[in-house]
């Protein structure tokens, strides 16, 4: 293992990912798999239309998952995202609705 490799092990960067902010499906599954690690569930335990509330999601999740939400879509997002969007199915169609070119 070198020593990039070793670094991003060591600070939780070995899952970072880049997906395309337009891609709704591609950050519905981001988040799934973010929140099923989360709660230490299975994958297929977690319904995107669920409410973030039914969880039992707490403001730090949502702080430290917008953070890496914010890198994996290479998008700023707001802080607020989380609490302005009850479920994944919200959050996914908020981030892609952003990025709609005019």
């Amino acid at each position: 293992m070198g020593i990039v490799s070793s670094i991003k092990n060591l600070f939780g960067d070995s899952q970072a990912v880049v997906i395309d902010a337009n891609d709704e499906d591609a950050t519905k599954h981001w988040l799934t798999e973010r929140l099923s690690t989360h709660l230490k569930r299975d994958i297929s335990d977690i319904k995107s239309s669920t409410p973030f509330e039914e969880y039992g999601l707490d403001s730090m999740f949502a702080v430290r998952v917008t953070g890496e939400l914010e890198k994996a879509v290479e998008l700023r997002l707001s802080p607020a995202l989380f609490f302005e969007n009850a479920c994944i199915d919200e959050v996914a169609k908020e981030i892609a609705s952003s990025t709609v070119q005019v």
